[in-house]
């Protein structure tokens, strides 16, 4: 099936170049933050003989430039399913992606036809870390925050794509090439814009969210994220739980067979 592009004009001036595949429901993928809209390929490959997918690259990352000013990424999303005519669809999202995607469907439940969680953040969550990895943490801030772009490259690799429980030697060479890669495509500055998705919980509301959800994580992931993973399956009424072993923040990318086992059967 060929593959139909979209540019669409969000707010300030940026135009996201939107992927399109395939015919039926509306499928939106949303990348990690330490990744770009390809993290999806093995998933764009079968997907899109079901529904009709839809992706592209946050501000900052991939294709898509950072511009000065205010900007809100899940407003992102809802302008291109305006422009696209898409009134309803499921939303898939990865890590921050994760977040985004939680607060569409809580801030507007109309809009959102199903809900999967990738190694997801939970908005106003504080899980804990151990001291290894909260030193990884701040190491990582340190070294955005001061333009070491290389050393932060390193550093997100360390934590996110190895995950800080292994050690780089014990992951797949060839997913790991592959992260590395993707992860590279996100070293954008932010040149003045201002993100308004940061502030925000989700805790006080999660309870009440009805779209039907899947949780996934891997077992290798950053602590934090594994145990706020466990707590969206305690409040989210109904929700499916799955836990991928062997895998870190990336677990679709990583252990792709698992991982499209799991979302097959949840999507029937």
């Amino acid at each position: 099936m060929d593959v139909r592009t979209h540019e669409i004009e969000l707010s300030g001036g940026v135009t996201a170049t939107v992927e399109e595949a395939g015919a039926g429901p509306a499928f939106f993928l949303l990348h990690a933050g330490v990744s770009d809209r390809h993290m999806w390929d093995p998933q764009w490959a079968w997907l899109r003989e079901r529904f009709r997918v839809l992706r592209w690259d946050w501000r900052g990352h991939g294709d898509t430039p950072h511009v000065p000013g205010p900007f809100s990424y899940a407003d992102d999303v809802l302008r291109i399913m305006d422009a696209l005519g898409v009134e309803q669809g499921a939303c898939m999202g990865c890590s921050f992606g994760g977040g985004i995607a939680l607060r569409i469907a809580l801030d507007h439940p109309e809009r959102v036809e199903r809900l999967v969680l990738v190694a997801s953040n939970l908005p106003g969550y504080e899980g804990g870390n151990p001291p290894q990895v909260e030193e990884l943490l701040r190491a990582t801030d340190d070294a955005i925050a001061s333009g070491e772009s290389r050393q932060a490259l390193a550093l997100m690799e360390r934590l996110w794509l190895v995950g800080p429980g292994r050690d780089p030697v014990d992951v797949d060479p060839g997913y790991l090439a592959r992260a590395r890669e993707l992860l590279a495509r996100t070293d954008r500055p932010e040149n003045g814009a201002e993100c308004l998705d940061g502030n925000w919980s989700a805790l006080e509301r999660i309870a009440s969210l009805r779209v039907p959800t899947l949780i996934v994580v891997g077992d290798e992931d950053v602590p934090e994220i594994q145990r706020a993973a466990a707590e969206m399956h305690r409040l989210i009424p109904a929700a499916r739980y799955a836990v991928i072993e062997g895998a870190a923040h990336l677990p679709n990318l990583e252990r792709t067979q698992a991982f499209d086992a799991v979302l097959k059967a949840w999507l029937g």
